[in-house]
């Protein structure tokens, strides 16, 4: 795509990028572009006020080409840099393991620090794996968790995850992946006890039986 430029500062830009090409070694490629030599060595020695003035009274028609499709995809990777960045500090601020976090993203431990301390998280969670919800809340997280599945069959497990913790958003992350990845422990020959959150159902989860 040919875009024709008119305005007098970026045409005097351009003049001056001519001459930083020429001195980084981009001689060749100007030449091959059509401009003589003796014109590079020209602008070369002529001062930056001799470049606004051809830019405002030389009638001086520029043109620039860009790569549309480059630049689409260019786009494309910075909104799933920042969408990744955005989900990574979800995951922490709501509880996911490290194990978790790992699994899902490209995360050193010094990053992983760095962040939360940034989201004041630095004090250490506790330790050991999560407490498992009651059998009947349960049955609707693994529920709902087959409903995303259908709906986004092509989806990141990450933003599957993060959209049924907003629908179960009393439990952390890690609790989440914990209940639907428990029928995993069938592959070992002792699988680990589900320990619940005690016989009776708290008031914060009371919300997802009715």
């Amino acid at each position: 795509m040919m875009i024709n430029i008119s305005d007098p500062t970026l045409t005097k830009m351009l003049l001056e990028h001519v001459v930083e090409q020429a001195e980084a070694g981009g001689l060749d490629q100007l030449l091959a572009s059509g401009f003589r030599p003796e014109l590079v060595d020209d602008l070369r020695q002529r001062p930056l006020r001799d470049f606004f003035y051809a830019a405002r009274n030389g009638g001086l028609a520029m043109s620039v080409q860009i790569d549309i499709k480059n630049l689409e995809a260019c786009l494309w990777r910075r909104d799933i840099a920042k969408h990744t960045e955005t989900l990574k500090e979800y995951f922490i601020r709501h509880g996911a393991s490290i194990e978790l976090l790992r699994s899902l993203f490209t995360l050193s431990k010094q990053e992983l620090q760095r962040l939360r301390t940034e989201l004041d998280l630095s004090k250490a969670g506790p330790n050991g794996r999560p407490r498992m919800p009651p059998a009947s809340i349960r049955d609707k997280i693994h529920q709902k968790w087959h409903d995303i599945g259908q709906s986004a069959p092509n989806s990141h497990e990450r933003d599957r995850l993060s959209a049924l913790h907003k629908e179960f958003s009393a439990f952390s992350i890690a609790a989440l992946h914990r209940v639907i990845t428990e029928f995993d422990d069938s592959k070992s020959t002792t699988p680990a006890p589900v320990q619940e959150l005690g016989p009776q159902v708290a008031p914060v989860e009371s919300q997802y039986l009715s």
